[in-house]
């Protein structure tokens, strides 16, 4: 009955836990805020060290850093081919990896010396991966199969609030160079009626 209870107690705290990321990723439209929001929530949920948001870039194909806490500069302009490393595998499987001693996983890259467990886990819009959400704890097996549940959860729901906030920029975008031609068009219309 207490182990019931704990499922229960757990399930609960991850919907919990679910309602209030949403609520705060959902609070703005904005590209840059909304990758900002989602790795602060999933580094303090984790307890993680640093963290990263890595998106594949259309035209290379390569894994780029788009947001990242608790990383340096150097680490911050890495580039890694879909396949390398943790997260290259994760992009190139689809699939999340908790590795839970960086030191023993040939994948791994190293982006901080002190780094000893990472979880990372796929960001995918209607089957079409677009990133990695990226944890790293400088504790060995520092995440659990309840941490990788939650971060999978979590990066569901972040990735299609990544992709509508792009398709917002998109469509903004757009207006505005529809009202920049309108306001042309206006005063080709009105020079000419003179």
């Amino acid at each position: 009955m207490a182990r019931v209870q704990s499922s229960a107690a757990a399930q609960l705290r991850h919907y919990e836990v679910l309602a209030r990321v949403s609520r705060v990723i959902n609070s703005s439209l904005e590209s840059g805020v909304v990758l900002d929001q989602v790795l602060g929530e999933a580094v303090e949920l984790m307890k993680a060290t640093s963290g990263s948001i890595v998106l594949i870039d259309p035209h290379t194909q390569l894994l780029e850093i788009e947001v990242a806490i608790g990383l340096g500069a150097s680490a911050r302009q890495l580039k890694l081919a879909i396949g390398q490393g943790v997260t290259g595998w994760v992009a190139k499987n689809g699939q999340p990896l908790r590795v839970p001693d960086v030191r023993k996983d040939p994948r791994y890259v190293s982006v901080r010396r002190d780094v000893r467990s990472e979880l990372a886990v796929p960001l995918s819009v209607e089957g079409q991966l677009i990133g990695v959400l990226n944890v790293d704890s400088t504790r060995v097996d520092a995440f659990s199969v309840a941490d990788e549940e939650l971060l999978v959860a979590l990066a569901n729901q972040a990735a299609q609030v990544i992709h509508n906030s792009w398709l917002y920029q998109t469509v903004a975008h757009n207006s505005r160079k529809l009202e920049a031609l309108f306001q042309v068009a206006q005063s080709i219309n009105s020079s000419l009626h003179i």
